[in-house]
């Protein structure tokens, strides 16, 4: 299963209450549309804005990594996204819940079904261990400043809440590691290698 808007919406959704300040109402599910729709639109099939980096190994050769034997693994770490948040100017007990809330999803969306393809150099047949290598903040808060007003409409406080998020999923999503097999001939003899992938 490859990640999608529907997949993080619903993971943000079943962890409104995890940060201990409930988040009801009509207000975050819009919140959760965006933020699922930003993210998205920045990291799936788009390598200069998230990438991974391998190592393959197994017979000599060339292959490509198959995105359905892939497994994205990315550690629910909140300090990070908590830090980015303050660092924007947003602190409090509300974005302490939302950074709990938005680490959570994202960590669970991506470890669950996330998954990542690329070519293999070196390697035909065999297997990938890839860290993600390239995760560009710049361009997620751009894309969460879009998708969030047309969630939520315009307001004072969405230019921080953008920088804030959008510096912190970047950098969660730095902290991830994917594991997958490449696919191609076979040949007689070992081979080692490199990928660089993209997620799917």
């Amino acid at each position: 299963m490859a990640i999608n808007p529907g997949i993080i919406y619903g993971t943000l959704v079943s962890n409104r209450a995890s940060g201990g300040f409930p988040m009801n109402g009509v207000n975050f599910d819009r919140l959760a549309l965006g933020l699922a729709n930003g993210v998205c639109a920045w990291g799936i099939g788009q390598p200069q804005n998230l990438g991974l980096t391998g190592i393959t190994s197994g017979t000599v050769g060339a292959g490509i990594i198959n995105p359905g034997t892939t497994k994205l693994i990315v550690p629910p770490t909140v300090p990070v996204v908590l830090g980015a948040l303050a660092g924007a100017g947003m602190v409090g007990p509300l974005a302490e819940s939302l950074a709990v809330v938005v680490t959570l999803s994202i960590s669970q969306a991506f470890s669950t079904a996330g998954q990542y393809t690329g070519p293999s150099a070196g390697v035909g047949l065999g297997s990938d261990v890839s860290k993600i290598s390239i995760s560009n903040p710049a361009t997620l808060i751009g894309l969460l400043m879009t998708n969030l007003t047309a969630a939520l409409g315009p307001g004072s406080a969405l230019a921080i809440m953008a920088t804030g998020l959008g510096n912190g999923i970047a950098s969660l999503l730095l902290l991830g590691m994917g594991i997958g097999s490449v696919n191609g001939p076979p040949a007689p003899s070992p081979g080692a290698g490199t990928s660089i992938c993209v997620v799917v």
